[in-house]
């Protein structure tokens, strides 16, 4: 694991991003919320999953996203499996949710 956070804090660098670490605490709270878009941070969608490992961008290019993820694969550390692009509708989901939908759609 330690890898990956020392590659992705790397990838950041490279492309002007700041990398900011969730708490256990926050992950029920909504994606807004964490992102500082809104005050309220009940979700409209929530679950208990477990979260194994979750990367979200917001405020990403493409061009920017491209950078990114071209450093972080130079870095030759392991893939981040689950990953999203903050977008309108899952800002308004839970971490957990939004985990629960991206392993849902790579049918895990």
């Amino acid at each position: 694991m330690f890898n990956k956070i020392a590659a992705v804090s790397k990838a950041c660098s490279v492309a002007g991003a700041e990398l900011v670490t969730i708490s256990k605490d926050d992950i029920h709270k909504s994606v807004e919320h964490i992102i500082g878009e809104s005050k309220n941070p009940k979700p409209m969608k929530d679950s208990s999953n477990v979260i194994t490992e979750l990367m979200i961008f917001d405020g990403f290019t493409s061009d920017n996203l491209d950078v990114f993820l071209d450093a972080y694969k130079q870095t030759k550390a392991p893939a981040i499996v689950y990953k999203a692009m903050v977008t309108p509708i899952n800002k308004k989901w839970s971490l957990t949710y939004l985990y629960s939908h991206l392993v849902e759609e790579a049918g895990h």
